[in-house]
């Protein structure tokens, strides 16, 4: 096939001109197409899930450079090497939203603190605007890249596990750079908002240093326990739910929107969370309810840490109707989990149903902690269909996504008992290859 250079991937000829209506990256040592804040991890998309590199340069994904894994239950743990099939491909890639017109610098989100010179704009308002990115990927207007996100360009002395870490950093330093008087990110999330809130009304920030952080860590990571911080984190995001978006808005002006709405009372949040509770409340009786049935004496935490693996086993007593497997964690709080253990991989087992959790600590990069290098689950969960019942479908969000889940679609029916499936994924992640680096290597170092 005729091979094509896109960006900077090299691709078949029939690839390559799919990818023009892509944002193409290397992410964690992957080739991931991007398409409103949707990642497509593309070797996967050519060659079908748990394909690898053969000559181990993630910027190409010609078809001759790609292989596909194999694992088989019931056997000591081999992987085997086999080819893609190598049929012409068409990726699914979702339609772009329809784009409004191109927000300029005066739609720019800004006046919390009359003496901050920043302002915001979503990252794709901003390809011809000096920019400062944070928490998000670059552009080529971007001066200073200020996030955990991997393959990021934050300088060294900037780098920290949270976003929000590295924006104080900077703040603390106050070195001007260049002409960017505009942040920018491409999505919501609490780390993002902590750390364009610092720009945006700094002085502000810097007073509640210790709790945006505490926040940011809460949003991204679902780790915290600090009363105060909780409220003003499930408060923040209830509010970026309610914000009203007219219309039908294209990504980045939905996000435009969601900032406009959030941003300005963020301050005010900050000084009394107290006085939301019609925002929280919901949040923290959630999170109540589930340390309580986590805290059931019959529960038990079992750690694999050569593998970095957390399995929790709920009470078998405790009946289906206080759960719903059909939600991420069953339908309790991710809080209560990860506050628990530090492994990268949780699994929680209830009965025969199984649902397992790569953690959003092994798709960022970070300075400090355990390097939690991410494993291919969909070879897997190939494994696992391959003699499943019929009825029954393992599903895995993908490698490339920030908190991918394995589970099964309808866990009564399947042929698998829990502790054959924890002895088969033990195995497997002691064996399988690393498929996602946020971290570079020895980048990560200290107590987790």
């Amino acid at each position: 096939m005729n091979q094509l250079c896109s960006s900077e991937l090299v691709a078949d000829a029939d690839i390559a001109a799919q990818l023009s209506s892509l944002e193409t990256r290397v992410l964690g040592g992957r080739a991931i197409g991007i398409v409103n804040n949707h990642f497509i991890d593309l070797p996967s998309a050519i060659g079908g899930s748990g394909t690898v590199l053969n000559n181990g340069d993630p910027s190409d994904i010609r078809r001759e450079n790609l292989s596909r894994l194999r694992y088989t239950l019931g056997t000591s743990g081999e992987l085997v090497r086999g080819p893609i099939e190598a049929s012409l491909c068409r990726l699914a890639i979702p339609a772009r939203t329809q784009a409004d017109p191109v927000a300029g610098v005066e739609h720019a989100v800004g006046g919390i603190d009359p003496d901050s010179p920043f302002r915001y704009l979503p990252l794709g308002h901003t390809a011809q605007v000096p920019n400062i990115s944070l928490d998000s990927i670059d552009n080529a207007a971007t001066l200073l890249t200020l996030s955990h996100w991997p393959s990021n360009h934050t300088p060294q002395r900037y780098k920290a596990n949270l976003s929000t870490q590295s924006a104080f950093r900077y703040l603390r330093e106050g070195n001007p750079v260049g002409e960017a008087r505009i942040v920018t990110s491409d999505h919501f999330d609490l780390d993002g908002l902590a750390s364009i809130y610092a720009f945006l009304s700094p002085a502000s920030a810097l007073r509640h240093q210790d709790l945006l952080i505490d926040v940011a860590r809460l949003g991204d990571f679902s780790r915290g326990t600090s009363p105060q911080a909780l409220r003003a984190a499930f408060t923040l995001n209830s509010m970026a739910a309610q914000a009203k978006r007219p219309g039908v808005l294209d990504a980045d002006t939905a996000l435009l929107q969601t900032y406009r709405a959030v941003l300005p009372k963020v301050g005010h949040v900050l000084e009394h969370p107290g006085q939301y509770a019609h925002c929280y409340a919901e949040g923290m009786h959630h999170l109540a309810r589930s340390e309580r049935l986590l805290s059931h004496p019959e529960t038990r935490l079992v750690e694999y840490k050569d593998v970095d693996l957390a399995v929790f086993h709920l009470p078998a007593a405790l009946v289906s109707d206080h759960l719903d497997y059909q939600q991420p964690y069953f339908g309790l709080s991710n809080i209560a989990f990860h506050n628990r253990t530090r492994c990268g991989v949780v699994a929680i087992v209830h009965g025969a149903a199984l649902e397992v959790r790569q953690r959003y600590e092994s798709w960022v990069e970070r300075i400090s902690g355990i390097p939690r290098p991410r494993r291919d689950l969909s070879i897997f969960t190939r494994a696992l269909q391959q003699d499943e019942r019929e009825g029954c479908t393992w599903h895995y969000g993908g490698v490339e996504n920030i908190m991918p889940a394995m589970k099964c679609a309808n866990p009564g029916a399947t042929r698998y008992s829990s502790a054959m499936l924890l002895m088969e994924l033990r195995q497997f992640l002691a064996v399988a290859p690393v498929a996602w680096r946020g971290s570079r290597s020895g980048s990560a170092s200290g107590a987790g």
